[in-house]
């Protein structure tokens, strides 16, 4: 049987993890509508997770690789206590879909709130299954592809169970304590390392430019960031809608379930130029059109974080 290679399982998944982002995310099926009203087509730039588990991250980036995904640039967010890289495929394709991964710096926190977050990490641990996902890696580690049954399975796992908390409800009092330091940080553990956000390209979306598109938007009641990231005419442009405020199951002091509200999704729009090399001259590709820009800037990415922070609850019972 025919194996399926990286870019299709790299499509398959793709496809898997925005059934299940449209399933929480009204916002983005509301424009998905609006691109194709008008009479753009969906180009999925990225997705982008957070998460405060080392070895979920390396379990992340090992099974990207079966997708075809390389890590590799880094970012830093001192701010956001959180550190980041890139998984992107292999060439100069702008077009070609990729994740962002930031992990929660537990290094940047104060002790006692670093062991709050470690805790919940080895309860979602010790609750995942992942022996026939970690077969599924191996077997197309050693064949460079899957066929379609294993396919199916990989781009299913790989969406709905290692993108998710798969234990317990996080503690109130370590989202709150969580939040009291870095918002995002918060926002990521309680959604687990599921996309908090998908980006749609604004040029095939049939706009011509960010500012039309988000004004479109707007005239359509989205809520959006204050301000596009990235001046007119550079090479990377975004802005992102307000993540909703949602329920978000928690355990109580004593044992007993609770919910807190948290903001954990959000859809951007992204507007990609061309490249340019270190001392500022355009870059070209071998075919003489413009190379475009495919990573990301860390001045752009650190204001676009804003859309997912959960704030800290104001006394013991309340919401964050």
């Amino acid at each position: 049987m025919a194996l399926h290679p990286p870019a299709t399982l790299r499509r398959l998944f793709v496809e898997t993890a925005t059934r299940k982002f449209a399933r929480n995310v009204p916002d983005f099926v509301r424009l998905q509508k609006l691109v194709a009203d008008n009479g753009g087509s969906f180009l999925n730039d990225h997705g982008a997770i957070r998460t405060a588990d080392p070895a979920v991250r390396a379990l992340f980036v090992r099974a990207a690789r079966v997708l075809g995904l390389r890590r590799e640039l880094d970012y830093s967010f001192p701010s956001k206590k959180l550190v980041s890289f890139d998984l992107q495929a292999v060439g100069d394709d702008a077009h070609q879909f990729k994740i962002f991964v930031s992990q929660v710096d537990l290094d940047a926190y104060p002790a006692e709130v670093a062991a709050l977050i470690r805790e919940d990490c080895l309860e979602q641990i010790a609750a995942a299954d992942h022996v026939r996902f970690l077969a599924l890696i191996h077997k197309a580690e050693q064949a460079g592809g899957l066929d379609a049954a294993d396919a199916e399975a990989f781009a299913v796992h790989f969406a709905e169970q290692l993108m998710s908390r798969p234990g317990p409800a996080l503690k109130r009092s370590t989202l709150q304590a969580v939040a009291a330091v870095s918002g995002e940080a918060a926002s990521a553990l309680a959604l687990g390392p599921d996309f908090n956000h998908v980006t749609i390209d604004v040029r095939a979306a049939g706009f011509a430019g960010i500012e039309q598109m988000a004004a479109a938007m707007q005239a359509q009641g989205f809520r959006l960031l204050p301000a596009i990231q990235g001046a007119p005419g550079t090479k990377l442009r975004q802005t992102a809608t307000l993540a909703a405020t949602m329920d978000t199951p928690v355990r109580e002091a004593n044992g007993s379930p609770g919910m807190a509200q948290t903001e954990k999704q959000f859809v951007e729009i992204i507007e990609r130029a061309q490249a340019h090399d270190a001392d500022g001259a355009p870059l070209w590709g071998q075919d003489g059109r413009p190379l475009i820009f495919r990573n990301f800037l860390a001045a752009n990415a650190e204001k676009i974080f804003d859309a997912a922070s959960t704030k800290v609850a104001v006394g013991g019972g309340e919401s964050c």
